[in-house]
Formats: C-alpha cells, structure tokens, sequence
C-alpha cells in the first residue's frame, strides 16, 4: 500500500514515467487478452457448430424416417401394380382361351420336402374340388389333389407322380407327360418312329378328362433315340414356372359354376 502511494505521488510528479509504466503494461497484457478473445471466439463459434450439427443430425434421421416410409409406400404400390397386371393377364387368358375359372392366389409349398406341390387360397367354398387343373397364361401348372373349405393343395407337373396326357403340337405325336424334379418332366412313351426334335412345342390332348385340350406344357429340350427300347427318351422344360408362381387359374373340363369366378383385376 505504501508503496502504491509512493508510485502516485512520483508519478503525479513526474508523468513521464506514468505513461512508460502503462505503456509496458499495456504492451504485455494486449497478447493475453488477445488469446483470452480468440479463445472466447473460438469456444463460442465450436458450440454455436456444435448446436447446429445436432439440429442437422436429428433433421437428417426425421429425414431417413419419412424416407423409409415413402420408399415401403412405394414398395407396396408396386407390388400392387404387378399383381394387377398379373390379374389382367389371366383375365385375358381366361376369355381368349374361353375357360371359366377360379382365380387363385399361391400361399405356400408343400411342407413335407417330398412331394413337389403348392398351396392356394381357393378350397370347396369357392367351388374348388379334386381333379381339377392349375394352369396360368404361360402354361400348366399342376392339378388338385386335396381341398379343405378355404385352401386347396396342388400337385405340380415336376412331381414324378404327376402324369399328363399329351401331344407334340407340330407333329401330333402323343405321350405322357410325367414330372422329373429338378430336370423338369419327361415325354414318355413316345414311339421311335416318331418325329420330336428340340424346340417343339407340347401341349394337352384333353383325352385325361382333367386338363383342357391345347394347354401349353412346355417346349422339347433334349431327344434321344438311341438304346434298345421301343421308346424315345424325351425331357421338357416346362413352360410356366412352376415353382415361382403367385397366382393361378383352376378350371376343370366340366362346366363348374362358381360365384367367385375370376372376375376383373383389383383396383
């Protein structure tokens, strides 16, 4: 404190000296307050970031959540435009070909893993019943072989026990069509003297009473003569995808009268 007093009274006196002192004190602290400032600059405008990129961050994830909900609309809508092109499909099938059917869409496959076959949401109710043929604008699929009230289960044509009376569309040679699995089906007991080559087309003779006449099956992929049999060896591939297939038509060659027959598409 005294000596406080003594630097006024000298400085009073002399105020030369006064302004050297604030002169070097000025010039000493100027740089400390500079960095004081910047480092309040710099903590405010990180902060100021800092609150922006939060708000940017949850206006991005809003943003991912209506887009997620845009896209699944999307996804839905054209799932819908498919399915209605699939149904206008086998509307104009049904009338070109002039078959009343049941149209039916596919639930699922046949559990077990032994028998090749689907399931469809069409049963007795619908005037579905054992016999009758599965087929889509492409070609044949399979036949019935079992009905509940609301579903019905159906034996594809790859099945080794499905069998279907058939012709070679070209040269009217006929045989029967019997699943191979994976490799497709088979044309049996086709006479050697026969005329098949690769590409032909087979189709339904309608003589089995279970599918209409003129249904594509499938086109000839291989042909072989050779051996000591009377018969040729005969594979098809078939020409609707059978194991793919979401929607179908079931016709029988009797007239069925069926309240809920296909109509037109969905809107």
């Amino acid at each position: 404190l005294c000596a406080s007093f003594l630097l006024t009274a000298y400085s009073s006196k002399h105020p030369e000296v006064a302004q050297v002192g604030s002169l070097v004190v000025s010039e000493t602290v100027a740089p400390l307050s500079s960095g004081l400032d910047a480092l309040q600059d710099g903590v405010r405008g990180t902060w100021s970031e800092y609150i922006a990129l939060r708000g940017v961050a949850v206006e991005n994830q809003d943003l991912r959540q209506r887009l997620g909900r845009v896209e699944g609309e999307l996804a839905l809508l054209s799932e819908v435009a498919h399915e209605n092109e699939r149904l206008r499909e086998m509307l104009r099938f049904s009338q070109e070909a002039g078959m009343k059917g049941i149209a039916a869409s596919v639930v699922g496959s046949d559990p077990s893993g032994w028998v090749r076959g689907i399931l469809i949401d069409r049963g007795t109710e619908s005037g579905v019943s054992v016999g009758m043929a599965v087929v889509t604008p492409q070609g044949v699929v399979g036949q019935v072989v079992a009905t509940s009230p609301d579903t019905a289960r159906v034996l594809l044509i790859t099945d080794h026990s499905s069998g279907v009376d058939a012709i070679v569309q070209s040269t009217r040679a006929r045989g029967v069509v019997q699943g191979a699995g994976a490799a497709g089906c088979q044309l049996r007991y086709v006479t050697k003297d026969a005329s098949v080559k690769v590409g032909d087309e087979v189709v339904t003779s309608g003589l089995d009473r279970v599918y209409p006449k003129g249904l594509v099956l499938g086109t000839v992929s291989s042909v072989s003569a050779t051996g000591a049999g009377l018969f040729q060896s005969v594979l098809i591939k078939p020409a609707a995808d059978v194991q793919r297939v979401e929607e179908v038509l079931v016709v029988g060659v009797r007239e069925h009268t069926d309240p809920q027959s296909l109509g037109g598409p969905t809107q």
